[in-house]
């Protein structure tokens, strides 16, 4: 039997112990197998509440898009001193924005007849939509949001509509005229506001 001396250290002339060797042992297919199994049984588990994230998600960013354009043409009026129209095109889900100076009687129709160009012009989400209130009635071809140099609403805007997904109907926020009359704000689920019964 052959017997290794020890390290000694130069040094310090000390005695080193002999270094362990380490364990090169895997993992087994057994532990990979029950691995696969706790994370598939996570995620079956959490796909749902993901998906809702993300529905909601989509709901809330495009509703931020929309305040946000309404709040663009109210400061545009006033910079511009020319009156500012944000219009909805509830048949093709369009929405936009533009100068009525000059315009006369195109107001009812913005985008004459066609998809609009230009940078203030959008799409809304494929799977989201606008709708109006029961109780709004439109009498223009496009319902619009109308900001005077002042700052002020026109007082045909209109006052608030619904932004939902169009396969959960329970996902739905409202746009809705500020108790100001200078903004407009998204509110949901009990915040929701009673949308006056107006003729745009």
């Amino acid at each position: 039997m052959i017997i290794q001396p020890p390290y000694l250290c130069a040094s310090c002339a000390r005695v080193m112990p002999l270094p362990k060797k380490r364990s090169l042992r895997g993992f087994t297919l057994v532990e990979l197998i029950m691995v696969m199994v706790v994370l598939a049984g996570v995620m079956a588990i959490a796909a749902p509440s993901l998906n809702k994230f993300f529905r909601n998600s989509a709901l809330n960013d495009e509703a931020r898009r929309i305040v946000g354009l309404i709040e663009v043409a109210r400061h545009e009026a006033i910079s511009t001193g020319y009156p500012m129209q944000v219009w909805f095109d509830l048949e093709n889900q369009w929405f936009g924005m533009r100068e009525l100076s000059g315009m006369g009687n195109q107001s009812d129709n913005p985008t004459g007849g066609q998809v609009q160009s230009g940078r203030h012009v959008y799409q809304l989400n494929t799977h989201l939509e606008i709708e109006l209130d029961i109780s709004t009635t439109v009498s223009q071809a496009f319902p619009s949001i109308v900001y005077f140099p002042d700052g002020q609403l026109e007082t045909s805007s209109l006052p608030g509509f619904y932004l939902k997904n169009k396969k959960q109907v329970n996902q739905r926020l409202q746009i809705v005229r500020s108790p100001s009359w200078l903004r407009y704000e998204i509110r949901k689920n009990d915040e929701m506001l009673l949308i006056q019964n107006e003729t745009l």
